[in-house]
């Protein structure tokens, strides 16, 4: 699916879920895909979030050295 139509794609399935006149069987298949959806959402997230959060680790611990270091070096 293209990306520039991946939002009103989503709205669209919105509609259909709160649409009180759509067949439930027509509901049922939009919320499917809904929740398809967010998974593969959440998964990117995770996977961008993660490599943040790798070098987040690394330059925590870089700072915390540094002053371990001058800690050590005032005394």
């Amino acid at each position: 699916m293209n990306d520039s139509k991946l939002g009103p794609y989503i709205q669209k399935l919105m509609a259909t879920v709160i649409d009180t006149k759509e067949d439930e069987f027509v509901q049922g298949l939009a919320i499917n895909e809904l929740n398809r959806l967010k998974v593969n959402i959440d998964e990117f997230l995770l996977n961008y979030l993660k490599d943040d959060s790798d070098e987040i680790k690394k330059t925590e611990k870089i700072l915390l050295n540094e002053q371990k270091n001058e800690g050590d070096n005032n005394v």
